[in-house]
């Protein structure tokens, strides 16, 4: 559990929680890092995701549901935003192929999917996740499979990416048809008060916009306004190439 104030750049280098993952790791253990405003707004996401991670189902609140027992449909970007935020740990982005699993007429996964920002030809599978305390067996296996069977080009890449602070090197996404590609260096937030706020929010190009002095770094801005970077332990890249996967 990691409280915002007392783990960034102002206390701890950039590779502090990196480093703490990796040595866990040469233990033998799968560390997961709790950031303190995760818990504060989104406990029940916390401690959904901790569940499907130990394996333990809760009694009278877990519930497991077959993909094959399931409605596949496209969603269009309100209904899709609004489960992200309810049940993923990030919440909701801007994507462009939306994608639920209905089981029972409830609404209990779903997978979103955007070009990618870097790369022509390569779209990224941007978030997944089920409804809270839902197990879907077989789940993102079926949605991540429609979007590859509709989708009417086979001469691109898909990628996504795995949170280091909460995944370890398994072979989920191996499954799912996926090859390991690389590992990210940390990303980093700047914390305001109690919360975390996006690096994007604090270009440099914005910060002179409200009148910042130009010759200074966004880095240096940020540091004379007393808001410091905190970063993570980067992502797992992960890639599918549906072209080689017939």
């Amino acid at each position: 559990y990691d409280g915002l104030h007392w783990h960034t750049e102002e206390f701890h280098d950039k590779n502090y929680h990196l480093d703490k993952t990796q040595y866990a790791e040469s233990l033998g253990y799968h560390l997961i890092h709790i950031f303190s405003d995760e818990w504060e707004l989104h406990e029940d996401i916390v401690k959904s995701r901790l569940s499907h991670i130990l394996h333990k189902s809760i009694p009278g609140v877990s519930t497991t549901v077959y993909a094959r027992n399931c409605t596949i449909r496209e969603l269009d970007a309100k209904e899709a935003a609004s489960f992200m935020v309810s049940n993923h740990i990030q919440g909701s982005c801007v994507d462009q192929y939306r994608y639920g699993l209905d089981y029972n007429g409830k609404l209990v996964a779903v997978m979103t999917f955007g070009q990618s920002r870097f790369a022509k030809n390569e779209y990224e599978m941007l978030r997944f996740c089920n409804a809270l305390y839902t197990t879907v067996v077989g789940g993102a296996s079926r949605l991540l499979h429609h979007f590859l069977k509709g989708y009417p080009c086979e001469n691109f890449t898909l990628v996504t990416y795995a949170d280091r602070r909460w995944s370890n090197s398994d072979n989920y996404y191996e499954k799912l048809g996926f090859t390991y590609d690389g590992t990210t260096d940390p990303n980093y937030y700047y914390v305001n008060g109690n919360i975390r706020e996006s690096r994007m929010k604090y270009q440099k190009h914005k910060l002179v916009e409200r009148g910042f002095d130009p010759t200074l770094s966004e880095h240096e801005i940020m540091k004379s306004l007393g808001i410091y970077r905190i970063y993570d332990c980067g992502n797992y890249r992960y890639v599918y190439r549906p072209s080689q996967a017939k």
